[in-house]
């Protein structure tokens, strides 16, 4: 299943006009089958599925500049003998 935004080029929030006149301009284009560009309009013109396509496809900015977590806690450090029980007992 290919993505119904990518293949209309519509953003999220597009209303049902908007979807008809997408529909009709990637016709045009010619670059997906006729199938494929009415399957993706049925999608999106119906409630219960355009939900799951935005679950299923949601739009997120490029995360190119992310840097992966590191934890700073050393595991090695940690004795677990020397961790006293009753420290935060408050009973």
């Amino acid at each position: 299943m290919k993505n119904p935004y990518n293949i209309l080029e519509v953003p999220q929030d597009a209303s049902n006009p908007q979807i008809l006149k997408a529909m009709t301009m990637a016709m045009r284009k010619r670059q997906f089958p006729n199938t494929e560009i009415a399957q993706a309009r049925n999608q999106l013109i119906k409630p219960a599925s355009r939900l799951a396509a935005d679950f299923t496809f949601p739009i997120f900015d490029p995360f190119d500049d992310l840097v992966p977590l590191q934890a700073k806690v050393n595991s090695e450090t940690i004795d677990i003998n020397s961790i006293d029980e009753n420290k935060y007992n408050s009973l």
